[in-house]
Formats: structure tokens, sequence, C-alpha cells
């Protein structure tokens, strides 16, 4: 009796240690859980904290205007584990407690071309096509070796066609020549075309300066090509004929327009316009 009371004692202190035991593992692990828990919660903010933190000699530098910091968003600092978007290629940056950004002070370089001065001396200069230049003619010339009128320029009134067999404005001279006679420049100026008319023949277009000459009724080859610089008494073509005019035997005729508006050829040439 005294052995069987004995052994359940025993087995009862047994079991009291061991209940014991488990209760302090189960504490130590919810207690260290707990541990683990908020290390893992403060650990963020300290080192948000520790970042933003500036050292004292960083501070003086700042306050003396020499150091700078950079501003770290809010949205970073509450959640450091949220995705940041690349840096912006001109950050802002705060400098002595001001923000700022960084700007380029440079000027864009002038793409203008440079002007281009007449040569002193020389006659009266005009720019044509994108800064072509040449000299202005003060006096022009005959552009065949006969100045004499076969038809004068009509000024609005129609006259008798020999040709055509009808009435109609003669906006143009006509100056006698040879059949084949060169047919010169009346003046410095450029080509702005070489064409054929079915009225006019071969047709050169030459400006000279404020003025449009057109040469009419030349030879089959054109000796000069549009954007050709001329001078003065240089041959542009020969003397053929004019279809509309081809009744009338071999001369040139000659039209002249400022501003789009026909002029007396006659009157140009002397220079009485």
């Amino acid at each position: 009796m005294n052995g069987q009371r004995f052994s359940k004692d025993k087995a009862r202190r047994n079991g009291f240690y061991l209940a014991l035991a488990v209760c302090l593992v189960a504490v130590g692990i919810a207690a260290w859980s707990t541990y683990d828990a908020v290390h893992g919660y403060l650990a963020p903010v300290n080192e948000a904290v520790n970042q933003s933190s500036l050292s004292k000699e960083q501070e003086q530098e700042v306050l003396s205007g020499q150091g700078t910091v950079s501003v770290v968003p809010d949205r970073d600092r509450e959640d450091p584990e949220a995705p940041r978007q690349s840096a912006s290629p001109e950050p802002a940056k705060q400098t002595a407690g001001t923000v700022s950004r960084t700007e380029s002070s440079e000027e864009p370089e002038s793409s203008a071309a440079p002007e281009i001065e007449p040569e002193e001396g020389a006659e009266s200069t005009v720019h044509v096509n994108a800064g072509v230049l040449y000299e202005l003619s003060t006096e022009l010339i005959s552009p065949v070796e006969s100045n004499e009128a076969a038809k004068a320029y009509s000024a609005g009134a129609p006259v008798y066609s020999e040709t055509m067999k009808d009435w109609r404005i003669h906006t143009g001279l006509d100056l006698k020549a040879e059949n084949e006679e060169a047919v010169a420049a009346c003046g410095n100026g450029i080509v702005r075309s070489a064409y054929t008319d079915s009225l006019l023949g071969n047709v050169v277009w030459i400006e000279h300066g404020d003025y449009d000459f057109y040469y009419c009724g030349l030879g089959e080859n054109f000796q000069v090509k549009e954007g050709d610089v001329v001078t003065k008494g240089q041959q542009i073509g020969v003397v053929t004929a004019v279809p509309m005019e081809s009744a009338e035997g071999p001369h040139l005729h000659l039209e002249v327009k400022r501003d789009n508006v026909y002029l007396d050829p006659q009157t140009v040439l002397n220079g009485k316009e």
C-alpha cells in the first residue's frame, strides 16, 4: 500500500513539472514573437529617421549656404517597400533653404544667315533667290542692235494683228532685228525662267531689279537657265519668230512688267518709268 501511494505522488509531481515546462516554453515563444513583430515595425521607421537626419557639420553647411540636402518625398518615408519612380533628369535641389531647379543659362545660337554687305563703290545691289546678289544696273540697253520699233506698246488699246487677223491689245514692244541676230540682256539680273509659249515662242524671263523682262521669240536652244545671274549685254539667245506675229517678219517681242502689271518697254528702257 505504501509503495503504491509513493508511486502515485511521484507521478503527480512529474506531471506538474512537465506542465510547468510546457507553459514556460509557450511564454518564451510568445515573448519572442512579440519582440520580433515590434522590431520589424520599428526598423523601417528608425532607418528613415536616420537617413533624414543631418549631422551637425551638414546642418552648418546648409545654414551657411555651402551644403545641399536632397528633398525626400513623404511617400517614400511612409512606405519603404513601395516602388519608386526613376529620378527626374533635372531633380529639385534645396540650397540654403531654397528649392530651385537647374536651368541652362546659355541662349541658343541664332541660325540666321549673316547679311552680305555690298562692296564699296559698287552699284546698288538687291537680294534675290535666298541670298543671291547681283549689281543693279543704273542704265538699261536695247536687247538688239537696232532700237527701232516695228510695233509699239498699245497701252491697252486694241490694234489689228496681221497674223491672227483680229484686233487685240499689244502688250509688248516689237523691235526690228535680223533672223538669228543675237539677243542681249538689257541689264544685270537673274533668270527666273526659260520656257516655251504657244503664242510667244521660246521665252526667257529675267528679273532686272523691280522689273520683269520677257524676251520672246528666241531660238530653239536656250542659252541661259533658271537661276543664272546675267550681266548687261550678255547674250541670252537669238531672234527667230513669234508664232502669233509670224506674218510681220523677224523681230524681238519684248514685254515688261512691274508688280505683275504691263508697262511700256520703251519707256522703261529710256529710264522714264
